[in-house]
């Protein structure tokens, strides 16, 4: 039943048999987006809009939209919105509701934290209402709980106790319910405090799963591993006075088998305090396909302040995935050393590389931090107008 409306005309706001004269003039008019008898269809219940009101909260000073919808068989809800985002509102029953220092409620299996606590005035009233609300508004302490897109939140004032349940709707679907042109919503600004980040799954749930992805891509690389052939088809010496007049080195014929696996090249060369540099081009016989790679051998050693010192290596290894099986030579384009004139080279075929998995790996770690980062942003922007954020440094 109406006990509380404004004047169409005179736009004077009124309880039934009880005229409020410090309520009849009002220092803010606005117009409502959804007009007064409007009706919409939300959740498959038909609301009509009963009425409006603008909200301002007391010590920050910012403002926000109410309307009030009722429906003759589901009783009230609520629209709220404010900065272009919108939350649907019902009240809820039989829920114990958080104590007062309570900085998270827990409520239907879902955790909700404390985003703020806040009392607030009513500046403008337009409608029909079945409570006075310039009353319950003054003389109510609110608390407000988020799960996005949920929210949770208790009205207190000294003879009652409110709790309520919202999730967040869009503009579209504001629109939509009430068949309107979305142009005429205020346009959305910033994050909205309940606004999903548009990802159906939590960033530990992701974890989870990458780390399941990594663990069966090390079980695929452990067996490729365990199978690898990793035979030894060639292995030559050669000092610099084997050289030809083009400055280079010929190996024997060699046999590369199967169809297109790795080829692995092992050199030393025993250099001291000196250096051994190749180029080497792997030449298939039969189609004369070529496959070019160079490699630096360095090696260094010395005493210094009584200690003994090295750096570099007097092996080297070069690694070249998917050679076609075929009879292969090697041509090799040395550059000596002042001390060292000699080298040794091995060829081995199917070798195993532990590269594909880490390059994998790292793959699917970034994904999870990305979102890490992206989240924790995000989430900031959220929880900025917070006195309670979790994200506060």
């Amino acid at each position: 039943m109406t006990t509380n409306l404004s004047c169409y005309y005179c736009n004077i706001y009124y309880t039934i048999g009880k005229y409020k004269t410090e309520m009849v003039t009002f220092n803010h008019k606005e117009e409502p987006v959804l007009p007064i008898g409007l009706k919409g269809r939300i959740d498959n219940v038909v609301y009509e809009v009963m009425g409006f009101v603008v909200k301002k909260e007391r010590r920050y000073k910012y403002s926000w939209n109410e309307y009030l919808l009722f429906n003759p068989f589901h009783g009230y809800a609520f629209l709220s919105t404010y900065d272009g985002h919108w939350n649907f509102i019902w009240p809820i029953e039989d829920t114990p509701p958080p104590n007062e220092n309570d900085f998270y409620y827990t409520f239907e299996g879902t955790r909700y934290d404390l985003y703020q606590k806040y009392s607030a005035d009513v500046v403008y009233a337009k409608g029909e209402f079945f409570f006075d609300v310039f009353e319950i508004t003054e003389s109510t302490a609110n608390r407000e709980f988020i799960a996005p897109p949920f929210l949770y939140g208790v009205e207190k004032s000294d003879d009652s106790l409110l709790s309520f349940k919202g999730e967040y709707v869009t503009r579209r679907e504001v629109a939509k319910a009430f068949d309107i042109d979305l142009s005429t919503l205020p346009p959305k600004q910033g994050i909205g405090y309940t606004q999903p980040t548009g990802t159906s799954f939590s960033q530990r749930s992701l974890v989870t799963v990458t780390a399941i992805l990594i663990g069966v891509a090390l079980i695929i690389q452990l067996f490729f591993n365990s199978t690898a052939e990793e035979k030894e088809v060639f292995q030559g010496r050669y000092s610099q006075t084997e050289m030809n007049e083009q400055k280079f080195i010929k190996t024997e014929s060699f046999n590369l088998s199967g169809g297109e696996k790795s080829v692995e090249v092992d050199i030393w060369a025993p250099v001291s305090n000196d250096y051994f540099f190749a180029e080497f081009s792997l030449i298939n016989e039969e189609t004369g396909a070529e496959y070019s790679f160079a490699k630096e051998i360095e090696y260094y050693l010395g005493y210094e302040d009584g200690e003994s010192w090295s750096e570099g290596s007097t092996y080297g290894e070069a690694f070249i995935s998917q050679i076609p099986g075929g009879r292969y030579h090697i041509n090799i384009y040395p550059e000596f050393g002042r001390n060292a004139h000699e080298f040794t080279i091995r060829v081995i075929r199917d070798v195993p590389s532990n590269m594909n998995f880490m390059i994998l790996a790292i793959a699917l770690v970034i994904v999870p931090v990305i979102f890490g980062i992206r989240k924790r942003v995000v989430e900031g922007r959220r929880w900025q107008d917070s006195n309670y954020s979790p994200y506060d440094s």
